[in-house]
């Protein structure tokens, strides 16, 4: 589904998506930390305030995680962001980058092509 009911935060083991800090307007890797984002799920774009959380439309092709990056909205994001989706799984919804989950590595929050890890996320509705 492109489209959630409510806003959320986003947890990968226990530690939120940090919000954005930066001024640019470049694309820029997200991370966890304390300050949690508070994200909206609309029409396949994950947004908090002026940015959008989304996988890159240009990747290299190896198999190793992808970086998840924050894209400030307007025309670059709608042109280089891949859309996102959710999915009910129990009683749970996750959110999906190109139907794959979210990792973290060293506080970077990163995308699993291989489904081999083992992270836990979880997304706390408010």
């Amino acid at each position: 589904m492109g489209s959630l009911p409510s806003p959320f935060t986003i947890e990968i083991d226990g530690t939120p998506v940090a919000k954005v800090e930066e001024t640019t307007h470049r694309p820029i890797q997200a991370t966890l930390g304390p300050d949690a984002a508070v994200f909206t799920l609309k029409d396949h774009r994950l947004v908090c305030g002026d940015w959008a959380l989304a996988r890159n439309k240009s990747e290299d092709r190896s198999l190793l995680p992808k970086q998840v990056l924050w894209f400030k909205l307007g025309p670059e994001s709608d042109e280089r962001a891949q859309p996102v989706s959710a999915r009910k799984e129990g009683d749970e919804y996750q959110i999906k980058f190109a139907d794959k989950s979210l990792m973290a590595e060293d506080g970077k929050v990163l995308v699993e092509l291989m489904g081999d890890g083992q992270s836990k996320v979880v997304l706390k509705f408010q």
